[in-house]
């Protein structure tokens, strides 16, 4: 009888240690916690699968960069090249000039050819026509400097006294004389002592009758500026007032001579 009473007492036992053991696995399995010895449960992504971070790499996941494009510029219509014409003006010759007090001239021509050419003539400006007593002078070029489309040219002889040819390699319209023009003064007579009058012209030879002149006289003692040349209602051509006086209208170059009287500048 007490066996049977120890035996029965026995599994009583067993059954509440059963019950306690089942009622503690479930809590912890609803706690998330693993019993020692026993696997994770599959829910849990296996440790061996998770990528380890360094301490500093962030854990944001950064976007996939697009692929790179190259931007090339716009392709542009090519400028136009400026004709001829546009770029150097239309032909003629353009001249500045004032006197000195030994009676010469200093002169700068601008002059736009009316083709390309590799060559220019040059020789002083034939005066005799402007009155008797110009006849006896001889006109002459000093200290010449000639350019050629920027490009600098010797002249071959010094002064130049009568015809001189230029040459340059690269065809151009484009050419600049620099020069002291003497012999082309004589005195104004009657008139006050110093009062003087000059022919000029441009050094410039062989160039259609019709090429536009222009002139510009400065100078504080100019006092006109005439061309006798042209018919009567013509020649005055100059206008201004001193210190600069210039042709109203471009002239011939045929009838290019210009006459200026002045009162002599004294000397420095």
């Amino acid at each position: 009888m007490a066996g049977a009473r120890a035996r029965d007492a026995l599994r009583r036992s067993v059954g509440a240690l059963s019950v306690t053991a089942l009622l503690g696995a479930a809590v912890a399995v609803g706690a998330g916690l693993t019993w020692p010895g026993s696997a994770a449960p599959s829910a849990r992504t296996p440790a061996s699968t998770v990528p380890s971070l360094a301490p500093s790499q962030s854990t944001l996941v950064r976007p996939t960069p697009s692929p790179a494009r190259t931007i090339l510029p716009t392709p542009r219509s090519p400028t136009p090249m400026a004709r001829p014409s546009e770029a150097v003006g239309a032909p003629g010759i353009a001249i500045t000039t004032r006197p000195e007090s030994d009676g010469s001239f200093l002169v700068s021509e601008v002059i736009t050819l009316p083709a390309p050419a590799t060559e220019a003539v040059l020789r002083p400006p034939s005066i005799g026509d402007a009155g008797t007593r110009f006849k006896q002078l001889r006109p002459t070029a000093m200290n010449v400097e000639v350019s050629a489309g920027g490009q600098a040219l010797a002249v071959p002889d010094g002064p130049i006294r009568n015809e001189v040819t230029l040459r340059w390699d690269s065809p151009t319209q484009q050419l600049r004389l620099r020069y002291r023009l003497t012999q082309v003064s004589v005195t104004s007579r009657p008139a006050k002592a110093g009062r003087t009058v000059a022919a000029l012209g441009s050094l410039l030879d062989r160039m259609p009758a019709d090429l536009p002149v222009k002139v510009v006289v400065t100078g504080r003692t100019v006092l006109s500026l005439t061309c006798p040349q042209l018919p009567l209602a013509r020649l005055s051509c100059g206008a201004g007032i001193a210190p600069k006086f210039w042709t109203l209208r471009s002239i011939p170059f045929d009838r290019s001579q210009v006459l200026v009287q002045y009162d002599r500048p004294a000397r420095r």
